[in-house]
């Protein structure tokens, strides 16, 4: 009987070697009670299945083969979806790994037949998993997915934040993903010790959504202007973060980085005081009401003596017992903003109606241009800012006394740029357009700025001095041309006169000068004799004379504001006298009563190289002068040869640099620095003034001009 009973596991083992895979579907099917009509059906129906890639890898459809059960590799994207259609009842999928089934009542619903539910499954791929695809039990299919993950987008900063004087903020940085960017924004907060609760503020942390690359899939380097000068936190330090949403789902972030945000410029001290006091309430609301209470009593003491205005002064006693009887929350923010109007009206007041009408049209362009208005509204808006931007200049140039000439220089620039806004604006680059919009804001700062520096009366003086000795090198530099050019014509005169033996060695020997007579031989502008005749030789010690006592009035006047004796014009002084002396003595030689000069130059020869020490001691002694300035400016004086623009330091030239020249403190293209517009026009001005300047070389007045032509 055992030997039977062994026989009979015998058979059932060789019998399930040999069934192999189909094992299970042969033992399955004896207890089928469908019959063999329905075993036969099911091995006769149809399967389709397919993977569907996600929308973002814009890939077509892969199909998975049925027919074949032996095991398959696919490799799929993340989010892909599994589709499988077949019979219900008769096809069955079994998946392993993170594959998620997509809601199958939606489903039904959406393709539900007449004759019973959905015959189409499906399933969300997340990671590497398996399927397996059984028709009436039997496999008919089994993959293995090998998912390509999709990554997070990236965005970081590619140059550091800058605050723009208007109050916005531009923001440059690159955008990076695999598939493709959808949007981006920068998000604030207060800064914070992680293990501690973040502080708590009356108001919502501000947001800024960013602009994407003009590219395909939104991937590369992009600049946004954001405005967030009016929010309650503008002024103060906090903590911004970048974070992009990529088309596949994912979001990425940057690093934190700390700023301060930009807020809208105040001019009025009292308005900026109050606008302080607002985010200070604002930001440490649990604190701060004592604090601003206090404030608010002291600006608001002894308005007689500081000429408080009665509506001002009774806003400030409105808003301190609004505070003390503070007992919530949406009381600190009613005071709040009632600081926010006072300041606004105080700042308001204080400005033109062509400043308020500039700054509407400002506001609105801005808007437009975020909002992507059509053409025709942004020409309207543009012709209206042109216009406002117009007047101001003109309100601007009149009070700050400007030429003719400046006023029309400061039109021109103002036209070309309102022309570059347009065509930016209405080429689609509006972020350029924005950028544009600080930029004159800034040059009407820059603007303001030098109108409200006035002058003191001593600054007034030293500025006539500089302006004085200025002239004393040109009417200098000009006698030096006029006393050589009438040495030379002596000197040609005499050689015309005698021929003698000795003469050919004379005409042998070179000429001091000849060199430079030619080149003002070849620009009949820069030699006045040939225009207004040659001046008297009497003349030239005269104007020697006349030269020397300015010197010396221009030393007691400095002497008597305060700056101190330069060796440079001492010796300037001594040098003018020397040649006052030997064209006297020249002329005594001309009329037979002086005796020739031992070192076989004539008395005019010698007084050239004198007039030329003295123009070189008048160089030292300007050099001088301006280093006492600068001490001046270190809290010695407040002497200054030119007015400095905003961020500008003593020394620099009207580019912004140093006296290293490209070594100085900016480096880069002029128009990605601060104040382009308004440093370009004062090279402009120092080009023309040394264009004009008729002892200059021809070679450098034919280089100005090339440079006045490029555009």
């Amino acid at each position: 009987p055992y030997a039977l009973r062994f026989g009979a596991a015998l058979l059932a083992f060789a019998a399930a070697v040999a069934a192999g895979p189909e094992l299970y579907n042969g033992f399955a099917s004896a207890f089928d009670w469908r019959g063999g009509a329905a075993i036969a059906a099911a091995a006769g129906s149809r399967i389709d299945a397919w993977i569907d890639p996600p929308p973002y890898a814009g890939r077509a459809p892969v199909v998975i083969d049925v027919k074949n059960a032996d095991p398959q590799t696919m490799t799929v994207f993340e989010d892909s979806t599994l589709v499988v259609r077949g019979e219900p009842g008769v096809v069955e999928t079994r998946v392993e790994g993170p594959i998620s089934p997509i809601d199958q009542k939606a489903t039904d619903q959406k393709a539900a037949t007449p004759q019973g539910p959905s015959p189409e499954r499906r399933w969300t791929i997340h990671g590497d998993g398996k399927a397996t695809i059984l028709r009436g039990g039997a496999k008919a299919a089994e993959i293995a997915f090998a998912v390509t993950p999709t990554g997070v987008p990236t965005i970081k900063l590619t140059e550091n934040p800058q605050t723009n004087i208007s109050g916005s903020l531009t923001l440059a940085y690159r955008l990076d993903d695999r598939y493709g960017v959808a949007g981006a924004r920068a998000d604030f907060a207060l800064p914070h010790d992680p293990e501690k609760p973040a502080p708590r503020s009356l108001a919502q942390p501000p947001q800024a959504g960013l602009e994407t690359p003009a590219t395909v899939n939104g991937v590369g380097d992009a600049r946004s202007t954001i405005d967030l000068s009016e929010h309650p936190w503008a002024g103060a330090h906090v903590l911004m973060t970048l974070s992009a949403q990529s088309v596949s789902g994912k979001s990425g972030a940057s690093a934190p980085v700390e700023v301060t945000l930009p807020q809208r410029p105040f001019h009025n001290p009292l308005a900026r005081a109050l606008v302080e006091e607002r985010r200070d309430l604002i930001l440490d609301p649990d604190r701060a009401p004592k604090r601003v209470e206090t404030a608010l009593d002291g600006l608001s003491v002894a308005p007689e003596l500081f000429d408080t205005p009665a509506n001002v002064y009774l806003g400030l006693k409105q808003a301190d017992a609004t505070l003390a009887h503070a007992r919530s929350d949406a009381d600190l923010l009613d005071v709040a903003a009632l600081l926010w109007a006072m300041a606004q009206q105080i700042e308001n007041g204080d400005a033109t109606q062509a400043e308020r009408d500039l700054r509407a049209a400002e506001q609105a362009l801005r808007e437009a241009l975020q909002r992507g208005a059509s053409d025709e509204e942004i020409k309207k808006l543009m012709q209206n800012l042109r216009e406002a931007a117009q007047r101001f200049a003109n309100e601007m140039a009149k009070d700050a006394e400007q030429s003719p000439q400046d006023s029309q220089e400061q039109a021109q620039d103002l036209d070309k740029l309102m022309d570059r806004m347009e065509d930016a604006a209405r080429n689609g680059t509006r972020e350029d357009a924005e950028a544009m919009l600080d930029q004159m804001q800034e040059m009407f700062e820059n603007m303001r700025s030098a109108r409200s520096a006035e002058e003191s009366q001593a600054e007034r003086a030293m500025r006539k001095q500089i302006d004085e000795l200025e002239k004393l090198l040109h009417d200098q530099q000009a006698l030096r041309d006029d006393t050589f050019r009438s040495d030379q014509r002596d000197r040609g005169q005499r050689r015309g006169q005698k021929r003698v033996p000795g003469a050919q060695s004379d005409q042998a020997q070179p000429d001091d000068g000849q060199q430079d007579q030619g080149d003002n031989d070849q620009n009949p502008q820069s030699n006045p004799d040939q225009q207004a005749g040659n001046p008297a030789d009497a003349e030239l010690g005269q104007r020697q004379r006349a030269l020397s006592d300015r010197l010396a009035e221009l030393q007691r006047k400095l002497k008597s504001l305060g700056m101190k004796g330069e060796k440079g014009f001492d010796d300037a002084q001594k040098d003018m006298q020397e040649a006052e002396g030997d064209l006297k003595g020249d002329e005594g030689d001309q009329a037979g009563q002086g005796a020739p000069k031992s070192e076989g130059k004539s008395g005019k020869g010698a007084a050239v190289d004198a007039q030329g020490r003295a123009l070189e001691a008048l160089r030292d002694g300007a050099q001088g002068m301006q280093k006492q300035m600068g001490q001046g400016q270190n809290g010695k004086g407040g002497y200054q040869a030119r007015r400095k623009g905003p961020g500008e330091q003593q020394g620099d030239d009207p580019l912004g640099r140093g006296r290293e020249g490209n070594m100085g403190r900016e480096e880069g293209s002029l128009r990605e620095t601060a104040g382009g517009a308004e440093r370009a026009r004062r090279v402009l001005e120092e080009l023309r003034r040394r264009l004009a300047d008729p002892n200059r070389p021809v070679d450098e007045r034919d280089y100005l001009e090339r440079l006045m032509k490029h555009d």
